[in-house]
């Protein structure tokens, strides 16, 4: 019985994201960098800023949509979402905005992303 109720109580695990756009990938034209976690976590260091973009990620691959929801301490784009149209090979995605009010990210997600080898 106490199995039971045991197994009733405990977390679900986190839904890993699509392996297709986990790693690390560099825009092509600043070399800002945006990393896509396991865990469900990104990252994007831009460009001559020492603190990096933090916040979480869902990728949809059915929907070819990833939606993101940055982090309030973040520098840029703090405490916000945005969905983006999604297109990724083995090497090189490209982001389209489907909403998304952060200027900033926008003009670096217009660039394609470069897979960074060794990095996934």
């Amino acid at each position: 019985m106490l199995v039971l109720l045991g197994a009733c109580s405990s977390t679900p695990k986190p839904v890993e994201p699509d392996p297709a756009v986990v790693g690390s990938w560099k825009a092509t034209t600043d070399g800002s960098m945006l990393t896509l976690s396991g865990s469900g976590l990104y990252s994007l260091v831009l460009a001559g800023q020492a603190k990096p973009v933090i916040g979480s990620f869902e990728f949809d691959p059915k929907q070819r949509t990833i939606q993101m929801t940055t982090r309030r301490e973040s520098p840029a784009c703090g405490d916000d979402n945005a969905t983006y149209m999604v297109r990724v090979g083995e090497l090189r995605m490209d982001l389209e905005p489907v909403k998304d009010a952060c200027e900033l990210r926008r003009k670096i997600f217009s660039q394609p992303l470069d897979r960074v080898r060794n990095a996934r």
